[in-house]
């Protein structure tokens, strides 16, 4: 037996995936146990490092498992892969345990499978995935007086087939109810992000369009629309600050509530494209709006209502948007002006939905962040309970009056402080007894006096023309 390529052959499948680590430490003491040179492993682990292809502190801890001290001597099944490797037959299908040997004798039955330690299952997944999918790759031609391009190339589709089995078992552990935990790397990120910055060898951060608590958004060039030649190679990227990206609890939400988003096809929402992260700088990708939010259209006439027809296009493209996400069993828990945007045809496009959530699963305050505005959150969201289509109501319903007057209906206070101080909405001039109704149930503080949803109000709030202003 060649024990330099049986120890190759066990190494090469174990960082392609198809061996995990307690049975790579099994198969190396079957080898050792079957008359091995002592010695040998320890000099083939060292050439593998001299290689640029073991990490030094994966060495240390195969060296370190071999040197403890073993019951029985065992031989290691490998898994196959799917797609054999190069001058070796497909395996059958079907699971394989490995066999026990006994010293001398044949093959004992299969028994079951020894877990390995967690400690231990930790720090190897630390040791791959910092030296294998980081830096590892930088490692390549160590040892060696000329690089060889062949040896590069295995090793490349080595590292893409152990990413790629990582990723299926991962997704396949996920399914059954066993996620394994994704952390953005903790290490400080050095490079500068800002104009002129391309994330993801793919969007370049051309001009800022605005700046609040939970980031910054920029104008972005779209490489593959501009390769395209499309008529719009623009689109609009919400970078999420460090406080986000120091919470995953929160950047989990975001990125489950930006997926619901992309589902959320509707001409008063606005189109998310995707979420991404580049490094440790989680970042949202939108379409590009041309217009203004409703707080900075509203801010050009302080005090004063947009005229009779746009602010009816701008109620009807709201009350249309959320009634759609409701529909959809969205709720987007934080609408007030700032997250409503206003093109210049009014057309209205509702921004930002979930935040408030991500903000509260992080941990945090979510008016910190900007993920909560508290004249326009209802008292249950202020008070923690779980979020209602509900709840966008009374968000809904200040911002409907706001349009109609210019003014908040509670001067600006909170739910909770106007319940307390019992505060009442005064009517706005003009608007039809009908109208005004539906629009002071939605004002109330208790939720159960609230139409149900979006669409409830809708359909209330137009129930009876002509609609009064």
């Amino acid at each position: 037996m060649d024990s330099a390529a049986e120890i190759d052959r066990c190494l090469e499948s174990f960082f392609a995936g198809r061996l995990p680590f307690d049975r790579l430490v099994i198969a190396l003491k079957s080898l050792r146990a079957a008359g091995d040179p002592h010695g040998a492993i320890p000099e083939r682990l060292q050439y593998w490092v001299d290689l640029g292809r073991l990490p030094v502190d994966l060495q240390a801890l195969l060296c370190s498992e071999l040197g403890a001290s073993s019951r029985q001597a065992t031989r290691a099944v490998l898994d196959e892969p799917t797609v054999p490797l190069p001058g070796r037959p497909a395996a059958a299908a079907g699971p394989q345990v490995p066999a026990v040997a006994s010293p001398g004798g044949p093959a004992l039955p299969p028994g079951p499978a020894m877990p390995p330690a967690q400690a231990m299952r930790d720090r190897v997944d630390e040791v791959i995935v910092d030296a294998l999918i980081g830096n590892f790759t930088g490692l390549r031609g160590r040892g060696r007086g000329n690089q060889n391009p062949r040896e590069d190339a295995a090793l490349d589709a080595n590292l893409a087939d152990f990413r790629s089995l990582r990723f299926r078992r991962d997704a396949s552990n996920a399914e059954a109810g066993r996620a394994r935990r994704f952390e953005l790397d903790p290490r400080q990120e050095t490079r500068a992000i800002g104009i002129g910055t391309m994330l993801k060898d793919r969007f370049i951060l051309d001009s800022e369009i605005g700046r609040g608590g939970m980031g910054t958004v920029y104008r972005a060039v779209d490489r593959r629309r501009l390769e395209a030649m499309h008529r719009q190679p623009y689109v609009a990227i919400k970078l999420l600050s460090g406080d986000f990206r120091r919470h995953p609890d929160a950047l989990r939400t975001i990125e489950a509530e930006a997926r619901k988003a992309q589902e959320l096809a509707h001409p008063n929402i606005v189109t998310v494209h995707d979420f991404e992260r580049d490094g440790q700088h989680p970042f949202i990708v939108m379409e590009l709006l041309d217009g203004v939010p409703l707080d900075g259209l509203l801010a050009k006439t302080p005090g004063e209502p947009p005229p009779p027809t746009m602010r009816d296009a701008i109620i009807r493209g709201l009350c249309a948007g959320l009634a759609h996400a409701h529909q959809c069993s969205v709720v987007h828990a934080d609408i007030k002006p700032a997250n409503i945007f206003v093109s210049l045809q009014h057309t209205v496009k509702l921004l930002d939905f979930g935040i408030a959530s991500a903000t509260r699963a992080g941990g945090f305050d979510p008016t910190t962040l900007g993920g909560l505005t508290l004249p326009y959150a209802s008292p249950g969201m202020i008070e923690g309970a779980a979020r209602e289509p509900c709840d966008d109501v009374y968000g809904l319903a200040c911002v409907v009056y706001l349009i109609l007057t210019g003014h908040h209906p509670f001067s600006g206070a909170s739910a909770v402080a106007a319940r307390d101080q019992r505060l009442i909405a005064p009517r706005p001039a003009g608007l039809s007894d009908h109208a005004w109704t539906v629009l002071a149930a939605a004002l109330a503080f208790d939720p159960a006096l609230r139409p149900a949803d979006a669409g409830a109000f809708q359909r209330a709030f137009y129930g009876t023309p002509p609609f009064g202003l």
